[in-house]
C-alpha cells in the first residue's frame, strides 16, 4: 500500500480516490484478521482514519464534501478511543523505566481498573459498528470529486495546514496550555501525512522532511499518552497504590512529558522555519519537475 500521490501518472482526483480506497480496504482487512488481538485492530484502524482525514484536509478547499466526510471519520474513530487509550496508558508506564517491582505493581493496578470497554466482546461490537460505518464511507469515497487539478488542487490545503502547524506550535510554547499542545500534536500529525502524500515530488528533500515530521508527531503523541497515564493514576481509588509510589510515578511522568516537549519544540523550530507561502512555492516547483 502506497500512501503517495503519483504526479505525472495519474490525475489528483484519481490519486485521492485510489489512496482512500486503499485505506478503507486496509481497515476491512484488519478488522477481519482472526490472528490480530482487538487492541491492535483498534490501533491500526484509527491510524487509517487519521491518514484519511489528512487526505481530506489536503484537498479540503477544493472538495465540497470535506466537512461531512471528515466528521464521519472523526466520529467513528472517537467510538474506539477508550479502547485505544487503555493500551496507550500501559505503554506510557513502561516508557518511564521504573524499578521492575514498581512497574509490575502499577501495571497490574491500572489494568485492573481500566476504563476501556470491558472484555474483547465489547471491543468486537465497537469494531463491528465501525466497520459498517467505514464500508458506507468507502462507497462514497469512490466518487469523491476534486474541483481542481495538479498542484492547484493541493496548494491551498497544504498552506492552510502548514500555517496551522506554525500557529499551534507558537501558541503551545507561549501558553504551555494542554489544549494548545493537543492542537499542536494534531496539526503535526496532519503535516507529516501531507509530506508522505507528496513524497514522490522530490524524494531527496521530502524523505528528510517526513522523518522530521514523524519524530515531531511521535514525541507529541507520547506526551499525550503520558498525560493519559497521569490522569489514570489520579483517578485510582485511594487504597490501590501507596502515596510514596504515586509521588514517584507522578515525578517520573512529569520528567517524561518535559523531555518530550523539549524534543518536540526543537524539531518544530526546524520543521516550521519556512513561511507557508515559501514552502508551498518550493513544493510546487518539485511537483512541476516530477510531472516532466
Amino acid at each position: 500500500m502506497a500512501y503517495r500521490l503519483k504526479p505525472g501518472s495519474e490525475r489528483v482526483e484519481e490519486g485521492i480516490r485510489r489512496i482512500a480506497g486503499e485505506e478503507f480496504a486496509r481497515m476491512a482487512e484488519v478488522i477481519a484478521a482472526a490472528d490480530l488481538p482487538a487492541p491492535r485492530k483498534v490501533h491500526e484502524v484509527r491510524k487509517c482514519t487519521k491518514r484519511l482525514r489528512s487526505v481530506i484536509r489536503l484537498i479540503g478547499p477544493v472538495f465540497e464534501e470535506a466537512p461531512m466526510e471528515n466528521a464521519a471519520l472523526r466520529d467513528a474513530a472517537r467510538q474506539l478511543s477508550e479502547a485505544r487509550d487503555s493500551s496507550a496508558i500501559l505503554d506510557s508506564l513502561r516508557r518511564l523505566k521504573l524499578p521492575p517491582e514498581m512497574l509490575a505493581d502499577t501495571e497490574a493496578t491500572l489494568a485492573g481498573v481500566s476504563g476501556a470497554p470491558s472484555g474483547g466482546a465489547a471491543t468486537a461490537r465497537l469494531l463491528k459498528t465501525f466497520d459498517r460505518d467505514m464500508r458506507s464511507a468507502a462507497k462514497r469515497a469512490a466518487g469523491w470529486e476534486v474541483r481542481a487539478e495538479g498542484f492547484a488542487a493541493l496548494q491551498p490545503g497544504l498552506k492552510r495546514s502548514y500555517r496551522k502547524l506554525r500557529r499551534n506550535f507558537s501558541e503551545a510554547i507561549r501558553t504551555g496550555e494542554e489544549e494548545m499542545i493537543h492542537d499542536w500534536r494534531k496539526s503535526a500529525k496532519s503535516h507529516w501525512h501531507h509530506t508522505l502524500l507528496l513524497g514522490r515530488i522530490c524524494p531527496d528533500a521530502m524523505d528528510g522532511h517526513a522523518r522530521m515530521a514523524n519524530r515531531l508527531s511521535e514525541s507529541l503523541g507520547d506526551w499525550r499518552d503520558s498525560g493519559l497515564l497521569v490522569a489514570a493514576l489520579k483517578a485510582l481509588p485511594d487504597d490501590r497504590l501507596d502515596k510514596d509510589t504515586l509521588k514517584k510515578l507522578f515525578r517520573a511522568a512529569a520528567r517524561d512529558q518535559k523531555r518530550l516537549l523539549k524534543k518536540a519544540e526543537r524539531i518544530s523550530r526546524l520543521l516550521t522555519a519556512e513561511k507557508p507561502a515559501a514552502l508551498a512555492a518550493r513544493w510546487a516547483v518539485y511537483w512541476e519537475a516530477s510531472e516532466a
